[in-house]
């Protein structure tokens, strides 16, 4: 490829005039044109403009230069500079045409307040003046500007249209500018030379990508050529760079690519990418240089990235180096050293060699061949080893805390003798800022919860103290905050829920929290370390924060589904936001499987009133048909419930919100009766049972992204009206702990809910029991987790036979324990252990109470097992299959009324999935 240059006037010169001379036409000279050094493929580095000067190294840069023409009355006036003239630098890109060093840099004089009569370019081919002309800030009847004439120089420039720019002036025929109060006028051509415009690309040589996975990671990186477009050369050098970064992440750090141009008629060109993918080069081995001052084995733990060692490596791509994952890596050594005693230790840039290792004898009778890989070398001084001495916690500190058995427990990871952490100082740091946070906004007060932790380091005992106290720092004021990417959502709706308020003191924690209300929604998507930038001024104390939103639109579809109360569904929701200009989400659900239905249409308003709370309003109408096992007939043939629900939340805090809701339904329900036998023979009876349901909710959430708490109380019939009459009471408590032993990235989950219903008044609905399975004990079907009756069956010769279904609970209580590990992308693995049991207290159901099988009743299961997750794209929820082993399960015998034996029993192993996190 050739190379160019580019010429881009930074700066112009202050006071240039006209002054009078000898009569002379001076010829029209070319404006802020400089040549520039070539440079080739390999030395261009992206987004980078090199500098240069012209003619040689003690030459310097022109300002932009007006030439005069002819004066119409004969008058001659000669351009002279008025003071020094000031040097500036000029920026050269690599272009596509050679430099031209015969060529020097002028310079005269401007025309001091010219008026600019005509604008003009001069070199366009496909390019319409009009469309270059809107690049510029000067318009015709301007005065003569060199400022704005740099300004419009480096606007084309930017474009990435021309690979030459420049300008010329000369003064217009007929205005001397000499009489009083008379301008001189001028003309300004801008002379361009178009890239030629790239009309086909094409990838060749490569034989560890095709021509469509190029394509494919090129429109990953939005860096795909576009024919139409013009043919810059720096672009095409970010295609070629991404390209072999791309086979260097495949394990080719030796690959190169080449743009080749072939030059086409009419200004066209056609650009071949020649790519040399270079040997494939593996690391086969890491070593750490200098005195680590620990094991190579738990270092090699820590290398998360470059890891020959570990299982399936190759197809893991764990044995190539990159810049990239080198860096990682380095940053991850430096922080478990840090964290383990070595504060002060300090971890190199890796360094890479080429060696020669002899594979592996996969058989005896084969020779050991020789390979070349790569060496990975890292450098690493530990130093010395701390551990923590004496705590200090200042007594302004100390009060606000309470007293010390509430905050001494947070001490326990930096208790004397523990090697010193930063990670552990900051995590006392954060619990008591939560703390203090919650306390100042219990009392909506404007309490400091900033806190300083200030370690000192001892050299001749090895010991490091720490003193808390309160940050005497004044706190920034959020001076403004914007948001950028908003198109559908407007400000006020993100204000109100963002946590911050301009004028007051900056809250890092009600803006997690604000983050975190946002990708609650739905709407948008979760947010990164890089959409948050906050700019600080040390001066006036303020902060600017500018959060960077990526909508996923104003109307959103969800998928649920999954094994449910009664059995499995598949459901899908719409939702739209702002329908009917008031911030409202409109949303209509279906779920539906073989044995359930359920439609609902909703209405939320979030920050009802200009409050904090959310008003939610849904109409549904569900049918409901059970079979809990095959060929059996069940209490009920079907019940449809119809009705609507109000509710309204509260947020209490960052983390808090109560909630409360009120209910009116109507269902109908079809059950089967079997008469005893009669001198007409056994009888079966259709019966319609219909209840009225008003109802009152009560509940509390507490949700801080690693526990939620969430108690909900519900009670129906009395006072409120309604035919039925029972209580409804939740507790569910979840909580995730990072795995601090084996990997940080890797969690604990643990999940415990109690539930219990019963009547006050009356009989107890059949459907409001409690048919629990694989909702709470992964493995059952629904109904399992509860005890079985006695369901006496008549068949139609008249014969009376006994079986045994489930009858449902009134108490349920399980436990959930997960080891979670991340995988590759958006996949998530897991091992569970589930336990639960489900009781049936005759004394909660009113008269009607069910023939029991007494063993069954209470009876614990346990289940373990493996699930995969995978979040669906675009969807967003979860898809979970799991593999389940009943450990703890129901196997028996039992005998019924006539005499027969019924053989009751779960399944061992069971493959089961669900749409949405169980917890």
């Amino acid at each position: 490829m050739r190379q160019g240059r580019t010429a881009v006037v930074e700066e112009a010169i202050g006071s240039l005039s006209f002054a009078a001379t000898q009569k002379a036409a001076a010829p029209t000279q070319r404006v802020g044109v400089c040549p520039a050094k070539p440079v080739g493929p390999a030395a261009i580095q992206p987004e980078e403009r090199r500098r240069t000067t012209c003619s040689g190294a003690a030459s310097s840069i022109p300002t932009v230069i007006l030439v005069q023409g002819e004066m119409r009355n004969g008058a001659a006036i000669a351009v002279l500079f008025l003071g020094s003239i000031t040097v500036v630098p000029t920026y050269a890109t690599a272009q596509g045409s050679s430099a031209r060093p015969e060529e020097n840099c002028a310079s005269n004089s401007v025309p001091s307040g010219a008026a600019i009569d005509e604008i003009g370019f001069v070199g366009l081919q496909r390019i319409a003046a009009e469309t270059a002309k809107l690049q510029l800030s000067l318009h015709t009847g301007d005065k003569c500007d060199p400022a704005r004439i740099a300004a419009d120089l480096r606007a084309l420039n930017r474009l990435g249209w021309f690979e030459d720019v420049f300008v010329k002036a000369k003064e217009l025929d007929g205005n001397s500018g000499t009489a009083s109060g008379s301008l001189p006028h001028c003309k300004l051509e801008f002379h361009v030379r178009e890239y030629p415009f790239l009309v086909a690309v094409e990838y060749s040589g490569s034989k560890v990508f095709s021509q469509q996975q190029i394509q494919k990671r090129l429109e990953e990186r939005r860096l795909t050529p576009q024919t139409g477009a013009p043919a810059s050369p720096v672009e095409l050098h970010r295609v070629a760079i991404a390209i072999q970064s791309e086979l260097a992440a495949m394990g080719h750090p030796e690959a190169r690519v080449f743009p080749v141009q072939e030059k086409l008629s009419g200004q066209r060109v056609k650009v071949e990418f020649e790519i040399h993918d270079g040997p494939h080069l593996p690391v086969v081995g890491v070593s750490f240089l200098g005195h680590p001052e620990v094991s190579d084995k738990v270092l090699r733990k820590q290398m998360r990235e470059i890891s020959p060692d570990a299982w399936f490596s190759g197809f893991r791509n764990k044995n190539v180096f990159t810049e990239q994952k080198g860096e990682e890596d380095r940053v991850n050594l430096l922080a478990y050293l840090q964290n383990h005693g070595f504060p002060q230790a300090h971890v190199g840039t890796p360094q890479v060699t080429i060696v020669d290792v002899f594979s592996g004898r996969s058989l005896p009778c084969l020779r050991r061949r020789s390979e070349v890989g790569l060496s990975v070398g890292i450098p690493i001084e530990a130093g010395n080893a701390y551990s923590f001495g004496a705590m200090e916690v200042s007594t302004a500190l100390r009060q606000k805390l309470g007293s010390g058995k509430k905050y001494a427990p947070t001490l326990s990871n930096v208790a004397p003798g523990q090697p010193f952490s930063q990670v552990a100082v900051e995590s006392v740091q954060r619990s008591w800022e939560i703390k203090l946070h919650r306390t100042v906004q219990h009392h909506r007060g404007d309490g400091d919860y900033r806190l300083r932790a200030t370690p000192t380091f001892d050299s001749s005992t090895h010991r490091a103290s720490v003193k808390f106290d309160f940050d005497p720092t004044p706190p920034y004021v959020v001076r403004r905050i914007d948001f950028r990417g908003n198109r559908r959502f407007p400000d006020r709706y993100l204000r109100r829920r963002i946590g911050l308020t301009e004028g007051q003191p900056f809250d890092e924690y009600a803006l997690q929290a604000g983050l975190a209300r946002l990708t609650r929604t739905g709407y948008f998507q979760p947010f990164k370390k890089e959409d948050i930038q906050i700019a600080t001024h040390e001066a006036a104390r303020t902060a600017d924060v500018i959060i960077h939103i990526h909508e996923k639109g104003r109307q959103r579809t969800t998928f649920s589904g999954g094994r449910e109360q009664f059995g499995s569904t598949l459901g899908i929701a719409y939702t739209v936001f702002n329908l009917l200009g008031v911030d409202e989400y409109l949303s209509t659900q279906i779920d539906w499987g073989p044995e359930a239905l359920q439609l609902a249409i909703g209405l939320a308003m979030e920050g009802f009133l200009g409050s904090r709370g959310t008003l939610a309003l849904s109409v549904f109408d569900t049918f409901v048909r059970p079979r809990f096992a095959p060929g059996v007939q069940v209490p009920f043939e079907r019940t449809q419930t119809e009705g609507m629900n109000a509710g309204w939340s509260y947020a209490v805090s960052d983390v808090d919100s109560i909630g409360i809701s009120y209910g009116r339904t109507r269902s109908l329900t079809d059950y089967v009766v079997n008469q005893p036998s009669s001198a007409a023979g056994p009888q079966t009876v259709d019966l319609r049972n219909e209840t009225s349901n008003h109802s009152l909710g009560l509940g509390w959430t507490r949700d801080a992204r690693d526990q939620k708490i969430q108690v909900t109380d519900y009670v129906s019939g009395g006072w409120l009206g309604g035919s039925e009459n029972v209580l409804k009471s939740k507790a569910e408590y979840g909580r995730i702990f990072p795995d601090a032993l084996l990997d940080h990235h890797n969690a604990w989950a643990f999940r415990m809910t109690v539930s219990a219903a019963g009547s006050y008044k009356g009989n107890m609905p059949l459907y409001g029991h409690f048919f629990s399975g694989d909702d709470l004990v992964r493995g059952l079907r629904p109904g399992e987790l509860g005890p079985y009756e006695t369901l006496a069956n008549v068949s139609p010769s008249g014969m009376i036979t006994y079986s045994a279904v489930p009858a449902g609970a009134t108490l349920v209580a399980a436990t959930n324990l997960e080891y979670r590990i991340p995988m590759r992308g958006k996949v998530e693995g897991a091992t569970f252990v589930d336990a639960g049991s489900g009781l049936l207290l005759p004394n909660w159901l009113g008269q009607s109470r069910p023939a029991l099988i007494d063993s069954t009743n209470g009876l614990i299961h346990g289940s373990t097992g493996l699930e995969v997750r995978w979040t669906l794209p675009v969807i967003g929820v979860p898809l979970r299959v799991n593999y389940s082993f009943n450990i703890l399960r129901l196997k028996g015998s039992f005998f019924m009324p006539d005499g027969s034996v019924m053989r009751l029993h779960n399944r061992l192993g069971v493959l089961g999935w669900g749409l949405g996190p169980l917890f």
